[in-house]
């Protein structure tokens, strides 16, 4: 794994986004709150296997089997603005490693996105993001 700031950091140097900060669980109230720029929350969500059915099925595969870390990039925008911020996001994370001399074997993927809630003015937007566990560190 990897700590969550190391991506927060990346979308502030990479973006003119300022307001990223650790996701904590927090209610749709967070959408009715004033906004004068994209609000940007990071968080990781959990683990998956590559090959979930190998689990305890064959020791030397499992051995193989890659974990995918997913994390989750979520924001409030203006609702015009939504197209933007994604475009901006989504360049600063891809192709991205947080373990410096793996950017080669593993890094952020874009794996899926929703929204999760808008009103006639705002969006709130989610980007699933997946990194190959590293193995060669």
């Amino acid at each position: 794994m990897y700590a969550e700031q190391y991506l927060i950091d990346r979308i502030k140097e990479q973006t003119p986004y300022e307001d990223v900060q650790l996701a904590e669980d927090s209610a749709i109230d967070l959408i009715h709150q004033p906004l004068l720029a994209p609000r940007i929350f990071v968080g990781h969500l959990g683990i998956q296997l590559q090959f979930p059915e190998d689990r305890f099925a064959n020791g030397y595969r499992e051995l193989e089997n890659q974990e995918l870390l997913i994390t989750a990039i979520q924001f409030i925008c203006a609702r015009e603005d939504l197209a933007e911020v994604r475009t901006n996001l989504k360049n600063a994370y891809t192709g991205y490693s947080p373990f410096e001399g793996d950017s080669n074997y593993s890094s952020l993927t874009f794996l899926e996105a929703s929204m999760i809630g808008k009103t006639s003015t705002k969006s709130w937007w989610q980007e699933l993001v997946g990194l190959v566990m590293p193995r060669i560190s």
